[in-house]
């Protein structure tokens, strides 16, 4: 080591009055199980996250989980969607066929408008959704859809990014697993410096939290 290294680390060991054969303690280890899900109340949470999603170009609406088709149904009409609906497998227990809605349960493709999926979990410091990719939620319906509808639990509000790994380790997630973080729709002012949406994936997102 050269003098002028030694000189810096033995200066910063003065300042924190430390000498050279002091010991280092060892970091406290922490167990996963103590590790809470949310820091902050759920209503906190939920401001939170409606202040960030909306920064990003994302809407919300509160509803249930039994009211997500009647609320996949109102989207589709609102922006005038022809087509079949790419849904989640994890979603296909809910009631589609009582709305009358043309479904393809499994993976999307580029003839799906409309993307519904499941988010593992949502970062309310960021605004970000949480996609983990399994055979529940196959990655394509986070991308290829020009309209991505994405169902999150309220209990699976986080406050930060730092809180998701351990919550992924607990929960057994395979390292193998893709996951991906969604904040905002896609965008890009690459061309001219206008901001264009849609360029390399969808160019809506809308959340729907529910109980």
């Amino acid at each position: 080591m050269s003098s002028a290294r030694q000189q810096i680390f033995a200066n910063l060991r003065g300042a924190l009055g430390r000498r050279a054969e002091d010991e280092v303690a060892s970091p406290p280890s922490i167990a996963l199980g103590t590790i809470p899900l949310n820091d902050r109340s759920g209503d906190v949470l939920e401001a939170r996250f409606r202040e960030r999603l909306a920064m990003t170009g994302v809407t919300l609406e509160t509803l249930t989980l039994d009211e997500v088709p009647a609320a996949v149904a109102d989207y589709l009409a609102r922006h005038a969607l022809k087509g079949s609906t790419a849904i989640a497998p994890a979603l296909a227990s809910l009631a589609w066929s009582a709305r009358e809605l043309p479904v393809d349960i499994g993976t999307a493709d580029r003839q799906h408008t409309l993307g519904v999926g499941q988010a593992y979990a949502g970062i309310a410091a960021t605004g970000s959704l949480v996609m983990v990719a399994s055979s529940q939620s196959p990655s394509a319906l986070n991308f290829l859809p020009e309209h991505h509808l994405v169902v999150l639990s309220r209990a699976r509000l986080l406050g930060h990014l730092d809180q998701l790994w351990p919550l992924l380790a607990r929960e057994g997630a395979s390292a193998s697993q893709a996951i991906q973080l969604i904040t905002g729709p896609s965008s890009t002012a690459d061309i001219g410096g206008q901001l264009l949406y849609g360029a390399h994936g969808p160019r809506a997102v809308h959340v729907l939290l529910v109980d």
